[in-house]
């Protein structure tokens, strides 16, 4: 699966919610929880925005800077696809 199959699914759907969930729990093992979403939302517009240093909270308490989010939830498949309104 991974970021090809995401790729495919973004052609379906533009909604940011369904495409992290999609991602988190089904290229993930094991899955991610979807409390995580926030966080995967502020890290992709953080490094849309090419801040890949800013730290963010993420729900288990763990704080990590957004490039460590992106690379470690292999979010860059999202990048500049999507930007927070």
């Amino acid at each position: 699966m991974g970021s090809i199959w995401i790729q495919g699914f973004q052609e379906m759907t533009d909604d940011i919610d369904v495409l992290l969930t999609a991602h988190l729990q089904g290229n993930h093992y094991p899955p991610v929880s979807t409390a995580f979403i926030p966080a995967c939302k502020k890290a992709i517009d953080n490094a849309n925005d090419g801040v890949w240093d800013e730290k963010i909270t993420l729900p288990n308490g763990r704080i990590l800077t957004t490039g460590a989010i992106i690379d470690g939830l292999h979010l860059d498949c999202f990048l500049d696809q999507w930007e927070e309104e």
